[in-house]
């Protein structure tokens, strides 16, 4: 099993380098890697695994969770320790039962009918049809229910939310209602960084294609001009060195939100196809 400094290892080799925070998922999205009540650990329901490294993965988290140290409170503590911020980061939007199962929630698999493809006239092409539709409260209660528990129990310096993995969210005809109730849950999503600590910011991950993301369901717009987000990640897989991510950036334009651009790691060359942490 992982020993605490080997679980921790993730912080310590960015002791003394530039980075000054460091932003860790919760786990596939579906399922968490730490000691969660509102949601539930990678693994915890499984009868048999399809694949080993997802058995060991569940094994090392709940070794530790056993012994009394919770993988998320050990990665937070030395982060402080090290003077790094840390900010949790959800992947809000997953895939069905049918997708890596056993990284699948009992949830999911309980509650096919909150999918997008449960109204049986989506096209059974459409690409997010097992994705959980926001439409229905107890999808947004469920999601929301592990963001409180994150932002009341631990000491983080805010929460990142992914929307840019299987981005999609509501029933294809009914996405111009839907972005208002997205924009009202990150809202609610926004008073509880700030209730839960002055100085706590919202991260949101967009795709950056604008257009893909307004398409989505995703209305960035008015999160800058509503203050309910405080800095918006322009992210996909196409993102390059040479990405322009000006559009978004006259956005928010003055105002207090700003724009965090990744930086992309594909070579492409014939040598290599993924750059190093030393190249980038």
């Amino acid at each position: 099993p992982m020993s605490k400094e080997e679980y921790c290892a993730v912080i310590d080799e960015l002791v003394e380098t530039s980075v000054d925070a460091v932003v860790v998922g919760l786990g596939e999205g579906r399922t968490m890697l730490h000691d969660t009540r509102a949601g539930e650990l990678l693994g915890e329901y499984n009868e048999r695994w399809d694949h080993i490294v997802f058995r060991r993965a569940f094994q090392n988290a709940n070794a530790l969770i056993e012994a009394g140290n919770d993988p998320l409170r050990l990665l937070t503590e030395r982060a402080r320790e090290k003077g790094l911020q840390f900010i949790p980061l959800l992947q809000v939007q997953k895939h069905g039962p049918e997708s890596v199962p056993t990284r699948c929630s009992r949830f999911r698999r309980e509650n096919t009918h909150l999918e997008i493809g449960a109204a049986m006239d989506v096209n059974r092409e459409y690409p997010g049809l097992d994705c959980l539709d926001f439409k229905h409260p107890e999808v947004r209660k469920e999601r929301f229910g592990i963001i409180a528990e994150v932002l009341n129990d631990y000491d983080v310096d805010g929460f990142h939310l992914q929307l840019v993995e299987a981005p999609w969210f509501f029933h294809p005809d009914e996405i111009d209602a839907g972005r208002s109730t997205m924009t009202a849950w990150i809202g609610r999503i926004s008073e509880e960084v700030k209730q839960t600590g002055n100085d706590r910011e919202l991260l949101i991950e967009i795709p950056f294609d604008l257009e893909q993301a307004y398409d989505a369901g995703l209305d960035f717009e008015r999160w800058i001009t509503d203050g309910i987000v405080d800095a918006l990640v322009p992210s996909g897989s196409a993102v390059a060195q040479m990405t322009d991510f000006g559009p978004l950036l006259e956005l928010v334009k003055g105002t207090p939100v700003r724009v965090l651009a990744p930086i992309g790691n594909s070579v492409g060359s014939d040598r290599l196809g993924t750059a190093s942490t030393s190249a980038i």
